[in-house]
Formats: structure tokens, sequence, C-alpha cells
């Protein structure tokens, strides 16, 4: 995959891609093709599998609802 195949894989944009490699935060590319990088599929899909899910956390005790 190029940088905009694992972008649109990950649902983020080619530069966070490439952010995240100068910053060692994800696989280096498999190898380069000129000056494109491409990584095998698996590489990707084994990364992500084994990142920390980000998740949103809801105060479940919170309540803005007006009271009746």
């Amino acid at each position: 995959w190029t940088t905009e195949n694992v972008a649109a894989f990950l649902g983020i944009t080619p530069s966070t891609v490439r952010s995240y490699v100068a910053r060692k935060q994800m696989p280096r590319p498999d190898r380069s093709i000129g000056r494109t990088w491409v990584w095998m599929p698996g590489t990707i899909r084994t990364w992500q599998e084994s990142r920390p899910q980000r998740s949103i956390a809801v105060n479940a005790e919170r309540d803005d609802s007006p009271e009746l």
C-alpha cells in the first residue's frame, strides 16, 4: 500500500502517516519505489491491531437533562 492507501485504511490523512513514520510511531515502509513509500497490507494490519484503542470517556453519573 502507498501512503495514501495506508491513510485511507486507517481513516487519517497521508500527512499524518508521514508524521507517524518520522516520529517512529508506526512501522517504516517495507520498501520504497523511487520516492514512494509502500507497505505490505499485513504490516499495517498487524501494527493497527496492536495499537491501543482510543475511546471516548463517558461520565455515567453526569446528567444534564432538566428535571421534570
